[in-house]
């Protein structure tokens, strides 16, 4: 009598269920929304043993992140490492890592790895590029694994590894209570510390908008919509700067108060960087949650700035641009040559306008309007054309009589933004 084996089901092993659980993880979060986070450390509240701690992370980090650049297989790196050779003048002295984790390790190993391969897939597609170089200073240092790496205990303090005192963040309490936590980056930048923290929340799938707009970067106006609207805003460079500037000329090179003034230097312009970017994330934000289609045309803002350098500092179109491909809905681009402010956007006919002509007056078909909104509505024409055949849809007066309105208490809310209707100013129609 012949007997039956049956099969017995193994158990998976630690590494398949790992790989199951990231293959499982990475599908989730394809179908949520990332959101960084960046939060800043609370420097009054940290004392001096804290402090000491963080400046030597930083330290150790940099002696890590060149003792990999010097092996000659970066993927055999052993995270397990307690010293490091450090080089001293002319001679190499062993330091040891004191406050790097073993994550903290693994993490700017895998990250140098990264980088390298992504050079070696620029030179593969025939790009010219050089190698890593050795660095002075490393201002970022990965947090890989929440819980473990770094956690967050409530609405005001998070703990990272290897640092006893719990570290006050400014901000938490915006990250919404259902986000899933992920990877974390503990930066250094100009004397101050922050956290940027990575989360991922559900899609909200609202549909888009049915409006479409036609946009005319320009200078004297820095954008002009084909509805009408004209907004103008300009951040420019402070007395405080300036004088931040002297301050650092008059200090002995790399001496202690030359470092001082330079931090103070950089603080300014993050603040005013930190501007730009508000008045930009409004704007975008603006056109992204009003508008389904934007059409605008692919500008060439380094010629811009070689003729007008300072206002185009001020204003900063060419980030405005960048996230407008990013954010809206539907961005189209139109041809960089096709003529905008010469075409009458009533009848079509082109002719040439000087730049000192704010009114473009019509020949042909008599229309007398402002060169800007001219522009904007070619635009915006061009570009649904590249869409739909059919060409623009045609918005009624009244309503948009009364999203004007609303538009314009909107953007005159915003910090250093002001908005006008093109009507109002009296350059949308003009008596010949």
């Amino acid at each position: 009598m012949s007997k039956v084996i049956t099969a017995v089901p193994t158990a998976p092993s630690k590494n398949q269920t790992i790989k199951a659980t990231l293959k499982a993880t990475k599908a989730r979060r394809t179908q949520q929304r990332c959101r960084v986070f960046e939060l800043k450390l609370d420097r009054s509240h940290l004392n001096q043993h804290t402090h000491a701690q963080l400046q030597r992370l930083f330290l150790e980090a940099k002696w890590l992140y060149n003792h990999i650049l010097s092996q000659p297989n970066v993927c055999d790196m052993d995270y397990k490492l307690a010293e490091v050779p450090v080089k001293v003048k002319d001679r190499f002295e062993l330091r040891e890592l004191r406050h790097l984790s073993s994550h903290m390790k693994q993490s700017l190993i895998r990250r140098t790895i990264d980088n390298i391969k992504g050079l070696a897939h620029l030179k593969a597609k025939g790009h010219a590029i050089g190698r890593l170089n050795y660095k002075s200073e490393v201002k970022s240092i990965p947090l890989k694994q929440y819980g473990n790496t770094y956690k967050i205990l409530n609405d005001k303090c998070i703990k990272i590894q290897g640092i006893a005192q719990h570290l006050r963040v400014n901000g938490l309490a915006q990250i919404p209570a259902d986000s899933e936590l992920a990877n974390a980056t503990l930066i250094q930048r100009h004397g101050d510390y922050f956290v940027a923290i990575t989360t991922y929340q559900a899609r909200k799938h609202t549909p888009p908008p049915s409006k479409t707009v036609g946009i005319d970067f320009g200078i004297k106006t820095q954008l002009t919509l084909s509805d009408g609207i004209a907004i103008q805003y300009a951040i420019p460079i402070s007395t405080k700067l300036r004088k931040l500037h002297q301050q650092l000329s008059r200090c002995q090179y790399r001496s202690k108060n030359w470092y001082k003034a330079l931090h103070k230097l950089e603080k300014a312009y993050v603040k005013v960087t930190n501007i730009k970017k508000d008045v930009r994330n409004k704007l975008v934000h603006y056109l992204h949650t009003r508008y389904g289609v934007v059409c605008y045309q692919d500008e060439h803002v380094k010629a811009w700035q070689r003729l007008w350098g300072r206002k185009i500092l001020s204003t900063g179109i060419g980030g405005i641009i960048r996230t407008l491909e990013e954010k809206v809905h539907t961005p189209i681009q139109v041809d960089r040559w096709f003529p905008s402010t010469k075409t009458c956007s009533r009848c079509g006919n082109i002719r040439d306008i000087e730049l000192d002509e704010r009114l473009y007056v019509c020949p042909v078909c008599g229309l007398v309007m402002d060169r800007d909104h001219n522009s904007s509505v070619n635009i915006e024409n061009e570009g649904l054309t590249q869409l739909l055949p059919t060409g623009r849809r045609d918005v009624k007066p009244v309503e948009t009589e009364s999203s004007t309105v609303t538009s314009l208490e909107y953007l005159n809310g915003i910090p250093y933004v002001t908005a006008s209707s093109v009507s109002e100013a009296g350059s949308l129609t003009a008596s010949a």
